[in-house]
């Protein structure tokens, strides 16, 4: 039964207008989608999911309905346990020509987007492809977090312990040091700077679009208020318009 059901994630950088769940919900299928660069994008996620022997695929492009608030907010604040019970996280590297060489994964866009910081660390089995969907460093393993050579290229890259990359728990980091690796990433909409987060603080803000750079700030007050860290007030640069204790941009750490 737990083989039956097991799904697998999908993890990619969005390349513009990616099917939504509206579209898929009108063609009653991905296959039904018309012939365009990001369906096929789709259609070869949800193959290579078949060819890996799972029945489930998922992907935030089109499994979520991000016109209805209420599902979209708890779509988000899901996200942590989605990706730390699949089965397994396939992640597209658009960027990264065949064949690849070692860097490339730290190079390329993915590695800079606010929500790939969790798709990265949570999931117990990850396999990493190149834009022609060849597994990364032709590496053909059974989890690609069990590799050496691409776990040192992370490692070394986002300064971690490989044994935190391939077996993450949020009590594995100290605030500081998750406010660090988190610096470095960026968001569409700015609220996803601490969206992203929530699962990786163990926060309890509740999404709410609209409200800008004050996401960030809601989610510094409650590290300070729960875990009593003062290290998040030692910052130089703009202050937040939220409190002027905090700062403007996670940048800052």
């Amino acid at each position: 039964v737990e083989r039956y059901f097991g799904y697998v994630m999908f993890s990619h950088a969005w390349q513009g207008n990616e099917p939504s769940f509206q579209e898929v919900n009108v063609v009653k299928s991905v296959w039904n989608l018309p012939d365009t660069p990001l369906n096929e994008k789709l259609h070869n996620f949800c193959k290579e999911v078949c060819r890996r022997g799972h029945n489930w695929a998922w992907s935030d492009t089109c499994c979520i309905d991000k016109a209805t608030s209420s599902v979209l907010n708890q779509s988000l604040t899901s996200m942590y346990k989605w990706y730390a019970d699949s089965a397994a996280t396939l992640v597209f590297l658009a960027g990264v020509a065949h064949p690849s060489n070692v860097g490339d994964l730290v190079g390329s866009v993915w590695m800079t987007r606010a929500w790939t910081l969790q798709e990265l660390l949570v999931p117990k089995v990850v396999f990493f492809y190149d834009s022609e969907w060849k597994p990364y460093l032709n590496d053909t393993g059974d989890n690609h977090k069990e590799s050496p050579e691409i776990m040192q290229e992370l490692a070394d890259a986002i300064k971690i312990p490989h044994g935190t990359i391939t077996a993450f728990t949020p009590d594995d980091l100290a605030i500081r040091e998750k406010l660090r690796l988190a610096s470095t990433r960026n968001a569409t909409y700015v609220e996803d700077v601490a969206y992203s987060l929530i699962g990786i603080f163990k926060s309890d803000i509740r999404p709410h679009y609209g409200e800008g750079a004050d996401a960030l700030g809601h989610l510094l007050e409650e590290i300070v208020t729960r875990f009593g860290d003062v290290t998040v007030l030692a910052w130089t640069g703009k202050s937040s318009s939220y409190n002027s204790c905090l700062p403007a941009s996670i940048s800052v750490y």
